[in-house]
């Protein structure tokens, strides 16, 4: 067996269909899929790719908030929206966070940093960038097997991709006074189950489907 695709909503329009399969599933899931099996010790692969991954999620998630989402609004704006509104956060175990606040931190502190900074927090004062130092850590985890050094089985990759409910995993986002945890499994989880809520938002589809429908 393979991937396991996206369950949408009936309703949702062809145009969305298609270009969450052909664009979101078959050009970024797919590999998110295939990257989750490592490491592979015995194939003498160590990597974990834990930043690969997340670098992945994060351009699925400002992917599907500028074009299924919004189509109108500052792509930062459009990015904490998404993830505020359509992330399954009811079904988190630690969801004391507003899903706001908890939006944010998704934002600036993983998203931001990974993508224009190497990981790394800056600040920008007339043009000039200076490093930001921060009173916690921030780790991006996976919850892998065999002391963390063997990936997942084929097995275990398509029954979450096929989760209706949420996997029995840490939560996806931890916030601890000395630190900020984000659990890779559980933001893939949560990305996927992001897409299939906002499939059955028939106002934002119906809004998505005339911008698609011009390019697809």
């Amino acid at each position: 067996m393979a991937y396991q695709r996206l369950v949408l909503d009936p309703a949702a329009p062809s145009a969305v269909r298609h270009f969450v399969e052909r664009t979101i599933e078959d050009l970024y899931f797919s590999d998110v899929h295939a990257m989750l099996r490592l490491p592979l010790p015995d194939k003498n692969i160590m990597a974990g790719q834990n930043f690969s991954l997340t670098q992945v999620l994060m351009a699925v998630i400002g992917g599907v908030s500028t074009t299924l989402y919004d189509t109108k609004g500052k792509s930062g704006e459009l990015f904490r929206g998404v993830v505020e509104e359509f992330f399954p956060w009811e079904e988190e175990p630690s969801n004391d966070m507003p899903p706001k606040a908890a939006a944010g931190i998704i934002y600036n502190v993983f998203r931001n940093p990974l993508t224009h900074a190497g990981g790394l927090f800056m600040d920008l004062r007339d043009e000039q960038r200076f490093l930001e130092q921060k009173n916690y850590s921030v780790k991006i985890m996976r919850c892998l097997s065999e002391n963390n050094t063997i990936g997942h089985p084929e097995e275990w990759i398509e029954a979450l991709e096929r989760a209706t409910k949420r996997p029995d995993m840490s939560p996806m986002l931890r916030i601890e006074k000395d630190k900020k945890v984000l659990l890779v499994e559980g933001l893939y989880w949560c990305v996927r189950r992001m897409i299939q809520k906002l499939s059955a938002n028939s106002a934002r589809m119906a809004r998505a489907e005339r911008f698609l429908n011009a390019y697809i």
